[in-house]
């Protein structure tokens, strides 16, 4: 039934068309309340809307599971989220931050992208997300799939290749840096935004260092890092320790700044698990932006004594960061790692997949499984 009505949709591209399309329904995965993945209901909802001439309609094909996805499903950032969502009412929430698909439909600002692209994408945290059949995006957060990449491999790379640039380049200033010799330490390299950050660091000619567990040091070293320490080695502490200074500590296993061995030397520390978000969840708007500000110089001022400064690294929707990922994707300096893909009606069990942590890679979703 979806189909037939989606192939009207890309057929019928006229205002009687839109007029249809506004009465139409998908399946998603909704939440109607915060919780766990109990909480969550596969449901028809309406067809997300075009409103602005930069917005695309995009059949899903593929998503990926991530960390942020299990976080907002238990309430994570539903304070500061409200703030770009202009207070509207939240629930029924739709997750899901990445995605890969066809378009069926597009503004009439959009040039670049035409009904029946295969594409691939993301959505910002505050809107609806893509665990649903269609997802509605902004035509800047789009690129056209590689043609190397299934929707499944497409969908599994957005996400956390742009949380690792976000984190890497805006955060850690590699866009204002000479990047070649840059000595980089990953801890949790073995995940999804970990995997990505080998790869693209390696990509600009960066010297890679990763810590993960035991198992999965073969599975970093062929992402091409120049030096894992595997976490579990008794001398783990000792031998990161005497690769001397790192320009970069990347925190992909939330270990936090207070738990890194003072013998350890670096200039910049990085990490993706800022209390910013949980801070004012709990405490409310202001409070909880006075306190994040504390935590954050009271880190800075302790590291400041070593000669290192703390920086909280977060996923920017940055369009030109996209276009510099999907570059290097498409000229596979990025690739794929993917654990385990589940069908649409499994979404429950790949969040319940990530939230058991150690992965290896992604967890993906394919629509049409």
């Amino acid at each position: 039934m979806l189909k037939n009505t989606l192939s009207f949709i890309r057929s019928s591209y006229s205002s009687t068309a839109f007029s249809v399309k506004e009465k139409l329904k998908a399946k998603a995965w909704q939440l109607h309340e915060y919780g766990d993945t109990s909480n969550l209901r596969l449901d028809y909802s309406r067809l997300p809307v075009i409103r602005k001439p930069n917005e695309v309609l995009v059949q899903v094909e593929a998503a990926s599971v991530n960390p942020i996805d299990l976080y907002m499903l238990g309430g994570y950032g539903q304070t500061l989220f409200q703030i770009p969502r202009n207070f509207e009412l939240e629930f029924p929430l739709i997750l899901g931050r990445d995605f890969a698909g066809t378009v069926i439909s597009t503004g009439h600002g959009v040039s670049k992208i035409k009904v029946g692209d295969p594409v691939y994408g993301f959505v910002p945290l505050h809107k609806p997300g893509s665990f649903a059949e269609v997802v509605l995006s902004d035509a800047c957060h789009l690129q056209s799939r590689p043609k190397h990449l299934s929707p499944v491999q497409g969908a599994s790379l957005v996400y956390s290749s742009m949380t690792a640039w976000s984190a890497l380049f805006l955060f850690g200033n590699l866009l204002l840096k000479q990047k070649e010799g840059i000595r980089v330490l990953i801890l949790g390299a073995s995940g999804g935004v970990g995997t990505a950050a080998v790869q693209l660091l390696k990509s600009q000619n960066c010297v890679v260092y990763c810590t993960c567990a035991k198992d999965a040091v073969d599975l970093v070293y062929s992402l091409g890092s120049d030096c894992v320490f595997s976490y579990t080695d008794p001398d783990y502490e000792k031998n990161v320790e005497l690769e001397t200074r790192y320009n970069i500590i990347l925190d992909c296993a939330k270990i936090g700044y207070d738990k890194i061995p003072a013998t350890w030397q670096y200039d910049t520390y990085i990490t993706l698990n800022s209390p910013l978000l949980t801070n004012t969840d709990k405490q409310g708007l202001l409070a909880g932006l006075a306190v994040s500000a504390r935590d954050f110089v009271k880190s800075n001022f302790d590291s400041c004594q070593k000669g290192s400064q703390v920086k909280w690294g977060f996923f920017v929707p940055s369009a030109d960061g996209f276009k510099f990922v999907h570059d290097l994707i498409s000229k596979e300096k990025i690739q794929p790692v993917i654990q385990k893909t589940f069908n649409f009606e499994q979404l429950p069990d790949a969040i319940k997949a990530v939230s058991e942590g150690h992965l290896r890679g992604k967890i993906a979703v394919d629509f049409n499984k």
